[in-house]
């Protein structure tokens, strides 16, 4: 969009429940907005506020997908709307691209992803476009943590992912019934599953998984630039005014949200 401050008009198409308190939501704008995975678009309603949240959907479409959690004002009162409401979109923002041109993943890297709750959500677009963007021959190995089976994203569309070479490891915080896979926090995967050999590490999720999941990598021989954390929780207005986003010497709305751990590791304040 021309004006990074004008939203604009998009429609309600489609609504599915993912948990108890998350839906995923498809917006129609009559036109197509081109995004990357990583970047991250403003839904505003008038009265209740306007909030970031990161596109999950395919990327090829001409919709975008949302998936949000009913956690506040604004995000309550979009979980009450119907299919043919309307809200205001803007963006996308940030540079936003996990390092897709960085890497020849076709011929020389695979793809190592840990996720947290509802750190899938930005990686989605990612996995729906992995032939695309990745080359079908790509190893691409996730493990998911989430606090109950309930509680994990898009587990409808697990199956498929299997069949497109993605290796998905999945646990859950504790035991439950019913529940007779992995349990404990996304580090014990590591204990159990070898990982991916010649990767590159993106991770995603909730900031107190960081430092561990680093730690690990780095004993596995991971090279700070070739891992990369995402910091979409820190935005709000999207274009560096605000500079509520500002860590260190980087907005993360315009020079993120995704970073290399070579450029976080000296700042104290990042993760």
């Amino acid at each position: 969009m021309n004006n990074p401050y004008e939203s604009q008009s998009a429609r309600i198409s489609f609504i599915s429940r993912q948990t108890d308190n998350i839906k995923l939501f498809r917006f129609e704008l009559g036109k197509k907005i081109k995004y990357q995975p990583g970047q991250f678009v403003e839904l505003s309603l008038p009265g209740f506020g306007e909030a970031p949240f990161a596109p999950c959907g395919d990327a090829k479409e001409n919709y975008i997908e949302l998936c949000v959690r009913n956690a506040g004002k604004l995000t309550a009162k979009l979980h009450e709307m119907k299919v043919g409401d309307k809200v205001g979109l803007r963006g996308p923002f940030g540079n936003g691209v996990w390092p897709l041109n960085k890497y020849d993943f076709k011929k020389q890297k695979n793809l190592f992803i840990a996720v947290g709750g509802l750190g899938f959500v930005p990686l989605r677009t990612l996995i729906l476009g992995k032939d695309d963007l990745l080359g079908s021959g790509t190893k691409v190995q996730i493990f998911y943590g989430a606090k109950s089976p309930d509680d994990m994203l898009f587990r409808h569309e697990y199956d498929r992912w299997k069949k497109q070479n993605i290796q998905l490891e999945l646990t859950v915080d504790k035991e439950c019934v019913g529940w007779k896979g992995c349990t404990g926090l996304v580090t014990t995967l590591f204990d159990k599953h070898e990982v991916v050999q010649n990767s590159v590490a993106f991770i995603c999720g909730p900031p107190v998984m960081y430092r561990p999941i680093l730690e690990k990598l780095q004993k596995l021989g991971f090279a700070d630039e070739d891992i990369y954390l995402s910091l979409e929780r820190r935005m709000h207005c999207g274009i560096g005014v605000c500079q509520h986003c500002a860590v260190g010497p980087y907005y993360t709305c315009k020079d993120g949200p995704v970073f290399s751990w070579a450029q976080l590791k000296t700042i104290p304040e990042a993760i």
